[in-house]
């Protein structure tokens, strides 16, 4: 009897082992799908084989095309914000600019807003929504003819300009992985001297992931 009994000892452990080692394996391979999503609880996701943070803080890289009330015409515009959420309601922090050229280039005709909003967003594994709208502080510049003093001919000026604006924002994202994602963003910028809207393709950069799973 114990003769049988020390035999099937090694034995059940063994099966039991081998049954142990399928179980992690089935489990291993199904967090390894591209397109798996398991909640973890606490504001944790599992995608593939990656742990990500939900409702992540994220930047926003964008670059467009607009129209300008002011001038009656299109024109070119970036943007670099910041997301921040307190579980819905979100805070966003950024820089806008619009121009009759490019960006980067110097030009008598553009418009800078810092800006400050509030918003909320909807959030999947594979699309990020949200929406912003808030106060800003507008400044640049349009060219306007002048005749100087003592001269017949009218000259054009840029005439500079400082006041406070409203900037709203519509971001749709989709997500290439969790954390990172290309998108749409809509948006208007409204102040008493140049108020502008216009449209943006968008890069999505998260802070979401945490580590491998």
């Amino acid at each position: 009897m114990r003769t049988k009994f020390l035999f099937l000892l090694p034995l059940s452990f063994l099966i039991f082992s081998t049954v142990s080692g399928q179980e992690t394996e089935k489990k291993k391979s199904f967090f390894q799908k591209a397109d798996t999503t398991v909640v973890l609880g606490k504001g944790r996701v599992v995608v593939g084989n990656r742990i990500y943070r939900q409702n992540s803080p994220y930047v926003i890289l964008a670059y467009g095309a607009g129209y300008s009330f002011k001038s009656s015409q299109a024109e070119q515009n970036m943007t670099l914000s910041y997301q921040y959420f307190f579980d819905k309601l979100g805070l966003q922090v950024g820089y806008h600019s619009s121009s009759d050229s490019k960006i980067w280039w110097r030009s008598n005709e553009k418009l800078n807003d810092l800006f400050i909003a509030a918003g909320t967003r909807w959030e999947s594994s594979r699309m990020n929504v949200a929406a912003f709208a808030g106060p800003s502080w507008a400044y640049g510049s349009y060219p306007v003819w002048l005749i100087p003093p003592g001269d017949s001919v009218a000259k054009q000026y840029p005439l500079r300009f400082k006041n406070p604006g409203l900037h709203a924002e519509i971001q749709a994202t989709y997500k290439i992985f969790y954390d990172l994602g290309v998108g749409l963003s809509l948006y208007g910028s409204v102040n008493k001297e140049y108020s502008v809207v216009g449209a943006q393709l968008h890069l999505y950069f998260s802070t979401a992931f945490i580590r491998n799973y």
